[in-house]
Parts: structure tokens; C-alpha cells; sequence
């Protein structure tokens, strides 16, 4: 019965150690981006391929047009750009959205058209 109730407290020790340690597909996706950079996913859920950057792009290289997913974590601040304008075309060119620090966008993105982005002081 001792070796039952050890082998039954191991077992249960492992699957509760599993569940802390395995966070959602999407929180997992948002903490691979670093603090104070923007991100964009090449899949939604912020899943697949990303790139991160800490400041502005001209031209998101590999990534243009691939984009299905994208997130501003900055570090707020009254001195620094903190909010990210994102473009249709490289160069900065074809404005369509402005991510404010900590916001998302996935589901409501027109999916794999984005290939620039600055940051700016407001939107």
C-alpha cells in the first residue's frame, strides 16, 4: 500500500509540475518578445516565425508581407517613442494601424501585408 500511495504522490507531483510549467501557446508566444520591442509573428496567436525589433524598420526583410500577428512591448516613457505605427509597404509607406505600448493585434489584422514600421511619440 506505502509503495501505491508513493508511487500515486509522484505521479500527481508531475502532472501538477507539467501544468506550472506549460503556459498557453499565446502567452508563451507574447513572452518571446522582449521587454521595451516590437514584435510580429509570421502566424496568428503570435505563433510561428517572429522578429523583434527595438527600433524603427524601414524594411522588415523576410518578414514582409508575412506578418499575421504583432505586439508593442515597450516601455512607456513621456521621452522615448513608445507607440508603433505599422505600414503596408516598406519605407513607411501605406499607414494602417498604430499599436499603443502593451496592445496586440491578430485577429483583426489584414494578414501578411505589413512591411514597416516607426515609432513614434502618439499615434
Amino acid at each position: 500500500m506505502k509503495k501505491v500511495i508513493t508511487s500515486l504522490f509522484a505521479g500527481l507531483s508531475l502532472v501538477a509540475a507539467a501544468l506550472v510549467m506549460s503556459p498557453s501557446s499565446a502567452s508563451a508566444g507574447l513572452n518571446d518578445c522582449d521587454r521595451g520591442a516590437f514584435c510580429a509573428w509570421s502566424n496568428d496567436g503570435f505563433s510561428g516565425t517572429i522578429r523583434e525589433w527595438q527600433g524603427s524598420s524601414s524594411n522588415w526583410g523576410s518578414m514582409n508581407d508575412d506578418a499575421e500577428s504583432v505586439f508593442n512591448n515597450a516601455l512607456s516613457s513621456s521621452t522615448v517613442p513608445d507607440n508603433v505605427n505599422v505600414y503596408d509597404d516598406v519605407d513607411y509607406r501605406g499607414f494602417d494601424i498604430c499599436v499603443l505600448p502593451g496592445e496586440t493585434y491578430d485577429a483583426g489584422m489584414d494578414d501578411n501585408d505589413y512591411s514597416s514600421h516607426l515609432w513614434v511619440h502618439s499615434c
